[in-house]
């Protein structure tokens, strides 16, 4: 049993590596196990669309963001700091005047580690994502976060739920 897993883990470990050989070189580590893609789909399309969902948020481009968003989908945010609240958004507006109003604090969240959880349906699900979290309102030194969530292959990003990352979790593996 034991070695067919390790065989198996081993296959999907190729896989993963040859889906993403070529790809353009991302500022974050990948892990995990991109199987199960459907007709159609790519891990490399979906790790793409991750990343630009996330620089999108971070320059506050709000065509950038509607198009990297599923028409569907749902963002929530832990409370980082004691001035702030927990947030949801399931609307592009929404979400929008969110990423709007914190870029005046020059907000960046900068994405450290992604693993993945293989497809369900046309969905590749990711989790951990572990990332940092800066804002002139949130102190002088970048927070860890930690989130999961789901990009839905030719829409974007459907479900990303985002927390900071609490102190008995270790972050991203070296």
């Amino acid at each position: 049993m034991y070695r067919a897993q390790m065989r198996h883990s081993l296959f999907v470990l190729v896989v993963f590596f040859a889906a993403t050989a070529g790809a353009q070189d991302y500022a974050f580590k990948i892990r995990g196990d991109t199987s199960g893609v459907p007709r159609g789909c790519s891990a490399r399309a979906s790790i793409r669309a991750l990343d630009d969902w996330f620089d999108a948020f971070n320059t506050a481009d709000s065509a950038k963001l509607d198009q990297a968003t599923s028409p569907r989908f749902g963002f929530s945010r832990g409370s980082f700091a004691r001035t702030e609240g927990f947030f949801v958004a399931r609307d592009i507006r929404t979400l929008t005047r969110y990423v709007r109003s914190r870029a005046v604090q020059h907000e960046r969240m900068q994405i450290q580690e992604v693993t993945f959880n293989r497809w369900r349906s046309r969905g590749l699900q990711f989790g951990p994502i572990y990332f940092l979290r800066s804002a002139t309102d949130l102190g002088s030194r970048p927070l860890p976060g930690i989130g999961k969530g789901e990009v839905v292959c030719g829409e974007g990003m459907h479900i990303l739920n985002l927390a900071r990352r609490p102190s008995f979790d270790p972050g991203p593996k070296q």
